[in-house]
């Protein structure tokens, strides 16, 4: 009865291991991924070929990314500029002509702009780091219930074989 017992818990133990190594696996490629997408982001910015080139996994993620930097970004531009322009405008006074004016407001919404944009990719690393160390620390524990489960495995196995031995007929010759 007992070798029914341990090789039934040899089985699922070994299922089991075998669940832990795909989840294992699953992480492994998610964490590369995401590293991947972060190195993007990192960069400053992406560009529809980096949109195209990554992962399956984080391209919706990316386009939500970039949907979101373009809008913060626009609303940023839209509440600093009327401040900035009026600083401008009072340290330059009237004495610029309509073509310097118009440049200067044209590098100013550039400027604001791309300091949203500079917001937004913060907010998204920060964002990013919070869940490279969440999958971090889910691996760990996997990690460690694995190497729990292989110790199992090992000794459930050593008493199979040893109800094995044990049952085996023992015969002896007198002479």
């Amino acid at each position: 009865m007992g070798i029914l017992m341990f090789t039934a818990r040899v089985h699922f133990l070994i299922h089991q291991k075998l669940d832990i190594e795909y989840k294992l696996t699953r992480l492994t490629k998610k964490l590369q991924d995401l590293q991947s997408y972060a190195s993007l982001v990192g960069n400053g910015g992406i560009s529809i070929g980096d949109l195209l080139s990554s992962p399956g996994s984080t391209m919706g993620r990316a386009m939500n990314y970039l949907s979101y930097a373009h809008n913060s970004s626009l609303q940023y531009m839209q509440q600093n500029a009327p401040a900035m322009t009026q600083f401008y405008m009072n340290q330059m006074g009237q004495a610029q002509d309509a073509q310097q004016q118009q440049m200067m407001q044209q590098y100013i919404m550039r400027s604001l702009y791309q300091q949203g944009r500079d917001r937004a990719m913060m907010v998204e690393t920060k964002n990013l780091k919070l869940e490279e160390q969440r999958i971090a620390q889910e691996k760990e524990k996997l990690e460690a219930l694995g190497k729990s489960v292989e110790q199992e495995l090992q000794a459930a196995r050593q008493a199979r074989d040893a109800g094995i031995k044990e049952m085996a007929p023992r015969y002896t010759f007198s002479a």
